[in-house]
């Protein structure tokens, strides 16, 4: 039967093309990693996997992101349906890309190594907070004389054009919808804009309005109405000092946003969001770390981490200062400059800061985030964080962007399942709570515990782990990876201690996982 099979497709085939009828076949290329996940340790053995429809050659390069030096590079044979295999080590933390191509097609698959431990590669500026500072006594000099002018309505929102004061005689310009048919008060979430200088840049959100009964505001960082173009967008813009750079209007855009938040009657006074996607993402983070009134952050791709690395060699995230300093003036003492200005722009430090609940998406074949910049950032948090792993998207926000992300919202704030939109799901999507803080003494062992659930059904078999992130002494643990262990310290001093758990049932089909994690702070006495 398959000889036969074979025989009719072939005359089919045949008789197509000698009727002039064009037959396309379509090659296909892909990148895999020899473990699901992706994940290794540094130094460890992991190979690169390719899969080709065709028979050929194939020529790969792996590289921390496109602008860094080549790590490996080749060529393979593929036959056609059968993995073939590229060996690589990398010896210390860090993520790669692997681009592969044959023929007309290419394709980018990414791993990670010792993720839990990526750092950044220059510390934080000591003057970090009282540089912050300054910007926000120089904003609150500023009238906030908001302008609101009606620009439409449905029968579950009113959204207005916004303008607000800010820093350097600009104005702050968006949208601000507003749920119709419920009583306020309400919270707000506000989007920032990603990277562009484009009209319609900013788009009116009545979705979080409609949906999630929260006032949403969405804001531009150019000096133009959302729907019109700056010709003098990211303008000026001195990179070499920290002073002149644009992304300082820009934040102090957004906490002049809240600002205006702060003042409207119908906020409920407590439940401020920030989201963002890609240079939006990078600006959510900031603005979280800068701004305490700031209670969740939700991240996409986010750009504006790791500035410092291509000085090293190493990844970094838009803008790609040191790369701009290289190329506009290829000066060494510029580029010092720049490299210590960028540090107070970068979401790394402002990471640290930010003391509440996150909700991030990252890529591990992202050419324009990468993966260890975004990381870095994420192992700075302190407080409850959800992260969303896929393997295969490049620069974009998954296909449930937007439930993930209002069952976030339903979770952190329980008002928002109060919305003019009947039909909205009552799901809070994935929680992870550990131990309170703790008061001990040496010796003494203490008891540490945690819980993972979707949408408040626990998920009890979890592949879990604790570890320790800071602490000035050894621990002893009964075990480490189970939901409730003991802990016993040598040592006085404050401990910090993670609890991460995996959960990935989608891994085969949707190349996708998630990573849950909580703290717990133990004082040792």
């Amino acid at each position: 039967m398959r000889l036969t099979l074979a025989k009719n497709y072939s005359l089919l085939i045949l008789l197509l093309l000698l009727n002039g009828i064009s037959v396309s076949l379509t090659a296909q290329l892909e990148v895999f990693t020899s473990r699901p996940n992706a994940n290794y340790e540094a130094g460890e053995m992991m190979y690169f996997e390719v899969v080709s429809s065709t028979w050929g050659l194939v020529d790969y390069k792996i590289q921390f992101d496109p602008k860094t030096p080549v790590l490996a590079s080749g060529s393979i044979i593929v036959n056609p349906n059968q993995p073939a295999k590229i060996p690589f080590v990398l010896e210390e933390p860090g993520s790669v890309l692997c681009r592969v191509t044959k023929d007309s097609l290419s394709v980018v698959g990414g791993a990670i190594f010792s993720a839990n431990d990526l750092q950044g590669y220059v510390e934080q500026p000591n003057d970090f907070d009282a540089f912050w500072n300054s910007v926000k006594a120089e904003l609150a000099t500023v009238p906030i004389d908001p302008v609101l002018t009606f620009y439409d309505s449905t029968d579950m929102s009113i959204t207005y054009r916004i303008n607000l004061g800010n820093i350097q005689n600009r104005r702050v310009y968006g949208y601000i919808s507003i749920p119709k048919g419920i009583d306020p008060p309400y919270p707000a979430v506000m989007t920032l804009p990603p990277f562009g200088d484009i009209a319609n840049i900013v788009p009116t959100v009545p979705i979080i309005a409609e949906w999630g009964g929260a006032i949403s505001i969405s804001i531009n960082i150019h000096e133009a109405e959302p729907d019109a173009m700056d010709p003098n967008a990211y303008q000026p813009n001195d990179i070499s000092d920290k002073e002149k750079y644009y992304y300082k209007q820009a934040i102090a855009g957004s906490m002049r946003a809240i600002d205006y938040i702060f003042t409207r009657d119908d906020f409920n006074g407590t439940d401020m969001g920030v989201v963002g996607i890609s240079q939006g993402g990078g600006l959510a983070l900031m603005t979280a770390g800068v701004d305490e009134r700031v209670t969740s952050l939700v991240q996409t791709v986010s750009a504006l981490c790791g500035h410092a690395g291509h000085r090293f060699e190493r990844p970094a995230g838009l803008p790609l200062f040191i790369r701009d300093s290289r190329g506009s003036q290829n000066r060494l003492s510029h580029e010092d400059s720049t490299l210590h200005a960028s540090t107070y722009y970068d979401g790394i430090f402002f990471a640290k800061r930010f003391e509440g609940p996150s909700l991030s998406f990252i890529s591990y074949a992202d050419t324009i985030s990468p993966l260890e910049t975004i990381m870095t950032a994420l192992n700075q948090f302190r407080e409850k964080s959800i992260v969303m792993h896929s393997l295969r998207l490049g620069h974009e926000s998954p296909t449930n962007f937007w439930e993930l992300r209002f069952e976030f919202w339903r979770k952190e704030y329980p008002a928002m399942l109060n919305n003019p939109f009947q039909w909205t799901p009552t799901t809070t999507g994935y929680d992870v709570n550990a131990s309170n803080d703790i008061i001990t003494t040496v010796g003494n062992s203490v008891n540490l515990s945690a819980t993972v659930s979707q949408n408040t059904i626990p998920l009890s078999n979890l592949n879990a782990k604790w570890t320790v992130v800071e602490g000035p002494g050894k621990i002893t643990m009964g075990s480490p990876t189970a939901y409730s262990t003991t802990a016993n310290f040598s040592t006085p001093g404050e401990y910090l201690i993670r609890f991460t758990a995996i959960h990935d049932p989608d891994l085969e089909t949707k190349y996708e996982f998630f990573t849950f994690s909580d703290f717990v702070k133990v004082t040792v006495n």
